[in-house]
C-alpha cells in the first residue's frame, strides 16, 4: 500500500468534509463559489445546509473508508468488501472529474463564471486525484 497516496487522498478529503461541514454549519467563507452557476452567475442550483453536511458526512465516510483499506484502522467489514467501495468511489470521482456536464468538470461547457474558474481550478483536480489515487490503492492493495 502506498502511504504516500493513502496520505494524499486523506488530505483532499478532509480538506473537502471540513468546508461542506463548514457550509452546513452557516459558514460563508468560499460559499459564493461552492455550487455551479449559470452564464449569468445566478445559482444552478439551490445551496441547503442539510445538502452541504451531507455531502461533508460522506466525504467524512469516504475518509474512514481509505483508512481502514490501508490497514491504519479496523472496520468491520470484510477487506473485499472494503475494496469494491474504494473502486466505486474511485470512479465516482472520475466521472465527477471528467464529467461532460454542462456546469462542472473538466469538460464543462459554461467557463465564464467564478465557480467554473474554481471548478477547473481546484474542484475538478481534486476529484481527478482522489479517482486516480482510489484505483491506484485498489491495483495494489496486497491483501
Amino acid at each position: 500500500m502506498d502511504m504516500a497516496v493513502v496520505a494524499a487522498c486523506s488530505a483532499v478529503l478532509l480538506f473537502g468534509a471540513g468546508f461542506h461541514l463548514y457550509w452546513g454549519l452557516g459558514g460563508r467563507l468560499g460559499a459564493g463559489v461552492s455550487l455551479p452557476q449559470r452564464e449569468d452567475g445566478s445559482p444552478a442550483m439551490k445551496e441547503t445546509a442539510a445538502g452541504a453536511l451531507l455531502v461533508g458526512l460522506v466525504l467524512t465516510l469516504v475518509f474512514v473508508l481509505v483508512l481502514g483499506f490501508a490497514g491504519l484502522i479496523q472496520l468491520p467489514v470484510a477487506h473485499w468488501l472494503q475494496k469494491t467501495a474504494i473502486i466505486f468511489w474511485a470512479a465516482i470521482f472520475t466521472l465527477r472529474a471528467l464529467s461532460w456536464s454542462r456546469y462542472f468538470g473538466l469538460f464543462k461547457r459554461v467557463r465564464n463564471t467564478r465557480f467554473a474558474r474554481y471548478d477547473s481550478l481546484l474542484y475538478s483536480p481534486s476529484c481527478l486525484l482522489l479517482g486516480l489515487g482510489f484505483f491506484l490503492l485498489a491495483l495494489t492493495d496486497a491483501a
